[in-house]
């Protein structure tokens, strides 16, 4: 019925399972070593995923934070003279209270407010949509108003109340994917509407600066000189900070669990491949008589050790077919268990095919490397030590 498949390729596939325990004792270490491999990647990628998310919200190139508002357009026009500037945005920002009917305060939330031709945003929305230039007291809030209020509908009012000012009811036009570890809601409104409301018209504390480049050293050289620029020419500055700098600050606990959570599966795998090396040198003992039969009828060196390496890498690629599936799982517990420990909140997780990838180019490299020993002393038996083999 295989008539496709040479017959040496057959012996490999029957002898693979010919030990069924013995082949589900190798597989056990192998299959646990690949999905904790793929799942480190995947939750490396939910982990990085949420990151770029939360990143855009909170960071740029460099962020330039003032003591006090200054004329938006002069300091960008001074800003945008450094060399290594591609652009810069003002934003504005105004914290407010959301107020239930009976004027009880039912959460904070910071309304921030970006230029409308800011290229720095690109939310993913929910519902709805995103602010036009010609919105008005219009609120765009993440996904979390749905655990303030589960019967929250698009178009539905929030009472918001701006310091100084009365409270209003503001119409929400649209909903964004947000993941909240700070406490306070995030809204998004125009910067013409909170720059009025906060007296600012045509000023700003808060410079997203887009750097020509966004390697972390030139980020970091560019917010040294930017800070000491400012000051020479009498800014009040409170903060200037490298957004490469601060996410990689960010990202230090997470590397180390990665790193750890990597190792532990190579060090298994590693283990793995010994169990391999074992099974294969057993199996090719248990055939030393067909070998014998083998070179009997003229197959060369060449056939026995390909087919003893072919039995390994299928044994590698049942065992890489099982973690795939497992890995699944196995992602999910483990990003929930790391998001909820480290940032309170569960994570979505985002599947990554590197893991894949790099896992089956190991596992098959792995098989290989274990098969060769015993499929070098295959090779070496003469048809004398076969046939006289007990």
């Amino acid at each position: 019925h295989f008539t496709w498949i040479s017959r040496p390729l057959l012996l490999s596939i029957r002898n693979t399972f010919r030990r069924k325990g013995r082949l589900a004792l190798t597989l056990l270490t192998l299959v646990m070593a690949g999905a904790i491999f793929i799942a480190v990647f995947n939750v490396r990628g939910s982990l990085t995923g949420f990151m770029d998310t939360l990143s855009q919200h909170y960071l740029a190139d460099v962020m330039v934070t003032f003591n006090e508002p200054y004329r938006a357009a002069q300091v960008e026009r001074e800003i945008q003279q450094m060399p290594g500037v591609d652009r810069v945005e003002s934003w504005s920002a105004a914290t407010a209270e959301v107020l239930d009917e009976n004027d009880k305060v039912v959460s904070n939330m910071i309304i921030v407010a970006p230029p409308n031709d800011s290229t720095l945003l690109d939310p993913e929305m929910v519902a709805g949509r995103w602010l036009e230039p010609d919105d008005d007291k219009v609120l765009i809030v993440s996904d979390t108003i749905w655990e303030m209020r589960p019967d929250f509908e698009l178009g539905d009012t929030l009472r918001i109340e701006i310091p100084g000012q009365r409270v209003e009811e503001w119409p929400v036009v649209g909903v964004y994917r947000f993941i909240d570890m700070a406490g306070d809601m995030l809204g998004y409104a125009n910067y013409e509407t909170i720059s009025r409301l906060t007296n600012t018209s045509g000023q700003a504390t808060n410079f997203r600066v887009v750097a020509q480049t966004d390697s972390m050293e030139s980020q970091s050289e560019l917010s040294q000189a930017m800070d000491q620029f400012l000051r020479e020419r009498g800014y009040r500055i409170s903060n200037v900070e490298a957004g490469q700098v601060t996410r990689q600050q960010q990202s230090q606990s997470v590397n180390i669990l990665v790193i750890f959570l990597m190792t532990m599966a190579i060090l298994t795998a590693v283990v793995g491949s010994i169990g391999l090396m074992g099974t294969m040198g057993m199996n090719v003992l248990e055939r030393t008589r067909e070998i014998g039969v083998m070179r009997a009828i003229g197959a060369v060196d060449m056939e026995i050790v390909k087919s003893v390496v072919v039995e390994g890498v299928m044994i590698g690629l049942i065992s890489f077919a099982i973690a795939a599936v497992l890995s699944f799982p196995i992602s999910f517990v483990l990003l929930r268990t790391i998001s909820t420990a480290m940032m309170g909140t569960v994570m979505p997780l985002q599947v990554t095919m590197l893991g894949f990838a790099i896992w089956l180019g190991v596992v098959i490299f792995l098989s290989v490397v274990a098969s060769i020993w015993p499929a070098r002393g295959a090779s070496r038996l003469t048809i004398r030590e076969v046939l006289a083999y007990e």
